[in-house]
């Protein structure tokens, strides 16, 4: 029996121009992430991680722990399909016009010029809110992979390292919320598109969900594992 470990990457920069880049606390996150695998003797055959920047950052973080300490972890194999979906990008594009047309999104910005205080709050607020419409198909963008084809991407990805794992393989992957939410649903055949889009709130960064494969049975073992971080370094974005 495998053991397949997904982690969730590290803090990114929530309301920067770029989000796709670790903050100081995602990095120190990432580095407390590889000091517990070192700890628990954590012995990958294989690793995977998406081509995403705030991927490969942590999983480039973890593995200098690794080699700190003077133990091999495997070179990753880059693939696409583990990359988040694109709802933040179809959501910066999408935004400017809603703040017009759409009451509650007009209402959030407000609140944030009134207050700035406010803002990732009203952020995180704007993005499930428009988060379920994408999902549903209610806002198109052109050039944004949409929802159903980000799912379809993941299951290749997913069939990928399935079909590459062998017996008593210990497995590491580093992605995303969206990806694990997805391949969580995959393993507990879940169909809600929104009830799957919404696992992501509840995944928290550099958190592992672990999965046996065996037969080809994939089974889910445990969601969203936090035990390296204390409460004050937990985040959620």
């Amino acid at each position: 029996m495998s053991k397949i470990y997904f982690f969730r990457h590290a803090q990114a920069s929530l309301g920067s121009d770029n989000y796709d880049v670790l903050s100081s606390k995602g990095e120190l996150q990432a580095v407390e992430l590889g000091k517990y695998l070192v700890a628990k003797k954590f012995k990958f055959d294989k690793i995977y991680v998406g081509e995403l920047t705030r991927q490969l950052h942590t999983c480039k973080i973890v593995s200098e722990i690794y080699k700190k300490y003077n133990l091999t972890i495997p070179k990753p194999i880059i693939l696409k399909g583990l990359n988040e979906h694109q709802a933040t990008e179809a959501m910066k594009i999408e935004i400017p016009k809603m703040i017009d047309s759409d009451s509650f999104i007009k209402k959030l910005w407000k609140e944030i010029e009134l207050d700035p205080k406010k803002k990732n709050g009203n952020l995180m607020l704007g993005f499930e809110y428009f988060l379920n419409l994408w999902v549903l198909d209610k806002v198109k963008v052109d050039g944004i992979i949409t929802w159903k084809d980000f799912r379809e991407n993941v299951r290749y990805a997913l069939k990928i390292i399935l079909d590459n794992t062998q017996k008593s393989q210990k497995i590491g992957v580093f992605t995303s919320g969206g990806t694990i939410s997805s391949i969580t649903a995959e393993s507990l055949k879940i169909i809600d598109d929104k009830k799957i889009a919404g696992l992501n709130f509840s995944i928290r960064n550099t958190s592992f969900s672990s999965f046996l494969y065996s037969n080809n049975q994939f089974n889910l073992l445990s969601f969203n594992e936090l035990p390296h971080l204390e409460s004050e370094m937990i985040t959620f974005v």
